[in-house]
């Protein structure tokens, strides 16, 4: 059928929204006719972490702050600590996990018109897996040294990549962190987890020109994006905790 010859002109197809009910009819049609490779089932985390999405869309208010962050002092100790370096990934959850306490809204999620804020800070970290981007929980990360994150992180990545996860790895996350650096990525607006509130996103670490005392020095920075509920938590609170993070990144506290 010439779907052209049959709208009338005030509705020519090129002047269709989304969701008029032609618009479907030529998007069905185009899906027909391209040949298709291979169709796999989504396994039982990437059903779980769509619906999640799905959810964080349809329910949240969301909102973004972002900050470009100077990661000095972090690239200095691990230079320093040589061969037995931690990953720049564990000093910024290290910072994210001890700056929560200060900042309940952001260690909260929203019931029933009633803002709920945990004692315990569990810390998502999305990992790379062989099904997609899947979010581990590491609990009560605020209380841990450099070394038990650090080994924390590393067995629940193992486990990911090696499709070994258990349902309590991926459940009872009150915050995400979530590192694309090493993709190249500079930001992006992610997604928080149902119902966590909010959800930060690391971005590649660019060696850039810095005025430092007057002076034009090239310093490692890079771009942190919090993704928050506005509905409960709002930019000022969002900045705040931002700052705190970077204040802990550069004291390495």
């Amino acid at each position: 059928m010439s779907i052209g010859s049959d709208v009338p002109e005030t509705h020519h197809p090129k002047t269709l929204c989304p969701y008029h009910p032609i618009y479907i009819l030529m998007a069905d049609n185009t899906h027909r006719s391209i040949p298709i490779k291979q169709t796999t089932p989504l396994s039982r985390v990437r059903k779980m972490m769509a619906q999640s999405m799905d959810e964080s869309v349809r329910r949240a208010a969301l909102s973004q702050v972002t900050r470009e962050m100077d990661l000095s002092a972090v690239q200095a100790a691990r230079e320093a600590a040589g061969e037995q370096r931690h990953s720049l990934n564990t000093y910024i959850m290290a910072a994210v996990a001890r700056a929560l306490p200060n900042h309940p809204l952001l260690n909260a999620e929203l019931v029933e018109n009633r803002v709920v804020a945990f004692a315990a800070v569990n810390l998502g970290m999305a990992v790379a897996a062989a099904d997609g981007l899947v979010v581990t929980v590491i609990r009560d990360a605020d209380q841990k040294s450099l070394d038990e994150l650090a080994a924390a992180a590393n067995d629940l990545a193992t486990r990911a990549r090696a499709g070994k996860l258990k349902l309590p790895d991926i459940e009872g996350g009150t915050f995400t962190v979530s590192n694309l650096g090493m993709f190249g990525i500079d930001g992006g607006f992610p997604l928080p987890r149902p119902p966590e509130g909010a959800i930060l996103l690391v971005g590649r670490v660019r060696s850039q020109p810095a005025l430092v005392d007057g002076q034009l020095v090239e310093r490692p920075l890079a771009w942190f994006s919090l993704t928050f509920d506005h509905r409960f938590i709002d930019g000022a609170a969002a900045a705040a905790f931002l700052q705190e993070v970077q204040e802990r990144l550069a004291h390495l506290r």
